[in-house]
């Protein structure tokens, strides 16, 4: 008797391949770093030490730069004289509209300014006994406005004008008037045939504002019951750090709207000229030894990811005989050095601070750290930690299983 027998042909069901989610490859690059703790620290301090000096030598010019702008400040970098400029051709003058230092404190990169008058019938004396014609060189104006802002200077004894002693005759001495008067606050002087008191003395203003320490200033209120209707001599306006070109371009057609031409802008070309030198050569100088240090870093960061593909084959191997794909390989790699840069980052951005901190702390500067600067280091510490893992990678994702296997 024979016996039949039936085989059901069956159909092969494809298997279907799945993807890992990004969260899942993140947490399977974080292995690596994790189960290696001291050499992912080793490697991450090539990477801090290279933000750290990245940080610290853009850090340490920023302190420089602020001490420096400081600096320049007083000697009048940002500093503008709006005054009536005079015709070639017929000598005349074009006066400052009153309406003009109140239309130039109005543009927006101007942090105050202060109007001068000057009394060019008066002349400053220290008693009335001595005749006009010794006049010493010492000039009279009335001030209007903030001259410990604009002038960038504080009062080296005394006080400037309050609402009280606007209208009472007080005077404030320039150093240099103050010198050649022999008088301090609490004393008098004789201007304009009458007395005044002394209640302040100004610092001494160097470099562009050195022509006001021969200065006596009025009591704006009360000299004008003397001098009424003096025409404006000089705005002395002090621009935001790095503003003063765009204040100069506008200063002459708000001044005198009707007649730009009659106005005269000057400003220490000199010294805005060398500020910007040597801030190009900060920059220079920083992006320069920055670029060194994170090449050194991500050279480090290539030489552990080389060394972690290699040993760890047999890893590679049997994710890819599980079906792992060889993009989710090479990711694994890319964000495990991202990880270790992120980290490098950190550590260097914190060690760079501290550093810049303990620099302008120790020669008494001025601390200035540039925000963008943070930012912008942990980023370059994932950029270079990327770049520094895509040929580790590339290497990793195209390993066979059965080689890798094989060989472990």
């Amino acid at each position: 008797m024979k016996t039949i027998t039936f085989t059901r042909k069956t159909k092969a069901v494809p298997v279907k391949r799945t993807r890992l989610s990004f969260v899942d490859t993140l947490a399977t690059a974080s292995l690596g770093p994790r189960s290696k703790p001291s050499r992912t620290f080793l490697s991450s301090l090539g990477v801090a030490i290279g933000i750290t000096s990245l940080v610290a030598v853009m850090g340490i010019p920023a302190c420089l730069q602020a001490e420096a702008q400081a600096e320049f400040d007083k000697w009048g970098a940002n500093l503008l004289i709006v005054s009536p400029s005079k015709d070639r051709n017929t000598g005349e003058e074009t006066p400052l509209p009153k309406t003009a230092p109140a239309m130039v404190d109005r543009i927006w990169p101007v942090k105050s300014t202060l109007t001068l008058r000057f009394v060019e019938q008066a002349n400053a004396y220290r008693t009335d006994k001595i005749p006009e014609r010794q006049s010493s060189g010492i000039s009279v104006a009335v001030a209007d406005g903030d001259p410990l802002e604009t002038l960038t200077t504080t009062m080296a004894s005394g006080r400037w004008f309050d609402q009280a002693s606007t209208h009472l005759p007080t005077v404030i001495l320039g150093s240099h008037a103050a010198t050649l008067l022999g008088a301090d606050v609490g004393q008098r002087v004789w201007v304009g045939h009458s007395w005044w008191a002394v209640i302040g003395v100004l610092e001494p203003l160097p470099g562009f504002l050195s022509h006001l320490n021969s200065t006596v200033f009025l009591a704006p209120q009360w000299a004008d019951q003397y001098w009424p209707e003096l025409p404006i001599d000089q705005i002395l306006v002090n621009a935001h750090p790095g503003q003063i070109k765009a204040v100069q371009s506008v200063a002459a057609a708000t001044a005198n709207p009707a007649q730009p031409s009659g106005v005269n802008v000057q400003s220490a070309s000199q010294f805005g000229y060398l500020q910007d030198y040597l801030f190009d050569l900060f920059a220079i100088l920083a992006a320069g030894v920055g670029a060194i240090s994170l090449l050194i870093g991500g050279i480090l960061i290539a030489n552990t990811m080389i060394v972690s593909v290699m040993e760890r084959r047999g890893e590679i191997g049997v994710r890819r005989a599980l079906g792992a794909r060889s993009g989710q390989i090479g990711l694994q790699f890319v964000l495990e050095a991202a990880l270790i840069g992120l980290f490098g980052g950190i550590l260097g951005v914190s060690f760079g601070v501290y550093i810049v901190f303990c620099f302008a702390a120790y020669f008494s500067i001025t601390f200035a750290m540039p925000i963008w600067l943070l930012g912008t280091a942990a980023g370059l510490a994932i950029i270079v930690g990327v770049l520094a893992g895509l040929y580790p990678s590339l290497k990793a994702a195209r390993q066979s299983p059965m080689v890798t296997l094989r060989v472990n």
